[in-house]
């Protein structure tokens, strides 16, 4: 027999729909909570290794991971007001086609060692104002023939 009041059943029914939680095998758990609007990935430690928050503005997912692999068979998009990338180590780039930047405003590359630009062919162009070059040593220009004002 039921000896709750129909308050007190409407209070525990909302409260089952406030959370849930699982439990795997290794130890990680899956928690859901309605009042915070997040879902949750924790390790056996409980530190968070995936959070997805459910916000108006839409959704904000962050993922610690030991790595991370996203495989696309044909195309894979990033689109975003602001794309932010950092690599303690080291940060490759590699494809076996060509390789296009396109940058509508200013474009800074800033190396604290040495910069090394290496092709079969190298060309500079300024299509409105000048190419500066500058230089708090000497400037070295080493080829065959160095043509000045021809085309």
């Amino acid at each position: 027999m039921n000896n709750l009041s129909k308050k007190e059943e409407r209070s525990l029914s909302r409260d089952k729909r406030l959370s849930a939680n699982l439990v795997f095998s290794t130890g990680s758990k899956l928690l859901a909570d309605t009042l915070s609007n997040e879902i949750k990935l924790l390790n056996r430690n409980d530190e968070v290794q995936l959070s997805i928050k459910i916000t108006e503005a839409g959704l904000d997912v962050s993922i610690h991971a030991n790595e991370l692999n996203i495989h696309a068979h044909e195309v894979l998009n990033l689109s975003s007001k602001r794309i932010n990338i950092a690599a303690s180590d080291q940060l490759n780039l590699h494809t076996e086609g060509h390789f296009v930047q396109k940058v509508k405003k200013d474009s800074l590359t800033e190396v604290e060692g040495t910069n090394k630009l290496l092709a079969q062919v190298q060309k500079i162009t300024a299509t409105l104002g000048n190419v500066n070059i500058r230089a708090n040593d000497d400037v070295r220009l080493d080829g065959e023939r160095v043509k000045l004002n021809c085309d």
